[in-house]
Parts: C-alpha cells; structure tokens; sequence
C-alpha cells in the first residue's frame, strides 16, 4: 500500500495501515452481494513508531472518542460501488482527520472587559431596573 501523506512533516507510512474488505449494503443487486466494495482501513495510533511520542499523545487526547479500545482508528466506506474508490475516500478522510487533530490548539488568554465595556453593561442594567420599578407603580395606583 502506499503513504499516506497527513502533512508536510508526517507521512504515515503504508505497512502501517491496514485494509479490510467487506460487502457492502444498499441498493444495487447481486452486485452488492457478491463483491466485496466496502474497505476499513485501520490505523494503529498507540502502536504507531512513525508518530512519536508528542503527536501520539496529542491524537490520543483529540481523538479520544474516535480511538477504539486497542487504540486504533477505523474508517469505513461503502459508497461506491468500486472498491477504488472507497479506498481513495477512506484515505483521504483518515489523513484529513489526523491533520485537523494535530493542529496546534491556540491558547487562549483570558482578557478583562474594558470600562467602556463595563459602563455600558451597568447602564443597561440600571435602564432595565428603572424600566421594572416604573411597572410596578402603575401596577399599585391603579389598584
């Protein structure tokens, strides 16, 4: 199998992925019952030696969720009828997620309101607290 390119740094390298096929389902006759269209491919994430410690911690903690208990990641397609195809989709689905999770997360920096900012917010509380107070005068003399 060939490379899988995620990045301009990290290329995971084919013996590392595994394919499975599998018939798939839907609509398309004998076809889909016979050939065997549907391909998994399997990436070993905790196993991995191409990744390195850093990016391996980095993609367990992303893709937590996504990791099976082993600690691979599989992707499944059966869209097309050619098996192809669903090799090229799956690639490039596996390689998109893996480049999304290893981008750098930006730290955020906890900012404090300006006092215009806080001004304003103070003045629309008093206006809504007026706005209450007025309601409830009308409400009693008119009682």
């Amino acid at each position: 199998m060939d490379d899988l390119a995620i990045n301009r740094r990290l290329t995971i390298p084919g013996r590392e992925l595994r394919v499975e096929v599998s018939t798939a389902s839907g609509p398309g006759g004998q076809h889909v019952n016979r050939a065997r269209t549907r391909v998994t491919l399997v990436f070993d994430v905790e196993g991995s030696p191409t990744l390195g410690e850093v990016r391996r911690r980095v993609l367990m903690n992303r893709l937590g969720t996504r990791l099976e208990r082993d600690g691979t990641i599989r992707m499944t397609s059966g869209r097309s009828r050619r098996q192809q195809d669903n090799l090229r989709a799956v690639r490039s689905r596996l390689a998109e997620l893996l480049r999304e999770a290893l981008v750098p997360q930006r730290v955020r920096r906890p900012t404090t309101p300006t006092r215009a900012s806080r001004v304003k917010r103070l003045d629309s509380k008093s206006r809504a607290g007026m706005k209450k107070r007025e309601r409830g005068r009308n409400w009693r003399d008119s009682g």
